[in-house]
């Protein structure tokens, strides 16, 4: 349809160095859910101005349709729906790091989760997104190495979770 003609490397899986694998996927839930756009228009802001709030958001109404009026209120309902800042969640971590500019769309500190040790927060201070799921290695900083403790919850939580399937079949 009309989208592919206006963005067609955006829809052509096949080019390698055009959009990541994902990318159609992500706009769409930017535009439906988060409305988190990375844009640099603050005067003291080091990289390019050149991409605007209004620029990213124009994508929308262009790729699928949905007006830049109805952003704010999808947003609210996303916050609204899984807590915003203050997710009630079950066996979940929230890995930020300190350079990360997607710690903006996360949970950053343990306060505001559910106090029964099944979610928390882990914050890498000078590492920047998805440092943690590289391999390691010995140049790796201090806090990196200190964060990667990511197996022994998902561990302890499926453990926890077996135990807990034992007790309903016994029980």
């Amino acid at each position: 349809g009309g989208q592919k003609t206006i963005c067609p490397l955006l829809f052509d899986y096949s080019c390698s160095f055009c959009w990541g694998g994902g990318d159609v996927q992500w706009t769409y839930q930017t535009c439906t859910e988060f409305g988190f756009y990375q844009t640099c228009e603050d005067a003291t802001c080091p990289f390019s101005g050149m991409l605007t709030l209004q620029d990213d958001t124009q994508l929308c109404p262009l790729l699928f349709g949905i007006s830049q009026h109805s952003l704010p209120a999808r947003v609210a309902f996303t916050n609204a729906y899984y807590g915003g800042a203050k997710a009630h969640t079950h066996r979940v971590l929230y890995i930020n790091g300190g350079i990360d500019p997607w710690q903006e769309l996360s949970v950053v500190s343990d306060k505001t989760l559910a106090e029964d040790g099944e979610a928390g927060t882990i914050f890498i201070e000078d590492t920047a997104h998805c440092a943690d799921m590289m391999s390691r290695r010995v140049t790796d900083r201090c806090s990196l190495k200190k964060a990667r403790k990511i197996e022994k919850h998902v561990a302890g939580w499926l453990k926890t979770a077996a135990q807990e399937k034992m007790e309903k079949r016994g029980g």
